[in-house]
């Protein structure tokens, strides 16, 4: 993970909070994010199409392997609510 673990928790939280996704969607959702240079993007087939939209705007785009194995607890209306990416091993259980 290193310096991509930032990557991951934001894009997290994002998904969470201004998307309104639950804790499953949001580890599922496709990684992504800048560190300074290139938008990286993780190698998917659906991720193509993003890519090219945002290399049209300007964008210096990175394909790359993106593995985050973020796993999400979060309380949603005193329930927890569990999420774990599929990519990596291990799980997430909420109530």
């Amino acid at each position: 993970g290193g310096s991509r673990i930032i990557l991951y928790v934001v894009k997290s939280l994002i998904a969470l909070i201004d998307w309104g996704m639950d804790a499953q969607q949001a580890a599922d959702l496709l990684n992504f994010g800048n560190r300074g240079g290139a938008f990286e993007i993780e190698l998917d087939g659906d991720a193509v199409w993003t890519a090219l939209k945002l290399r049209s705007l300007g964008h210096r785009i990175a394909p790359a392997l993106m593995n985050s194995g973020v796993h999400i607890i979060v309380n949603h209306d005193g329930q927890l609510q569990g999420g774990a990416d599929a990519r990596r091993e291990g799980m997430a259980l909420g109530d």
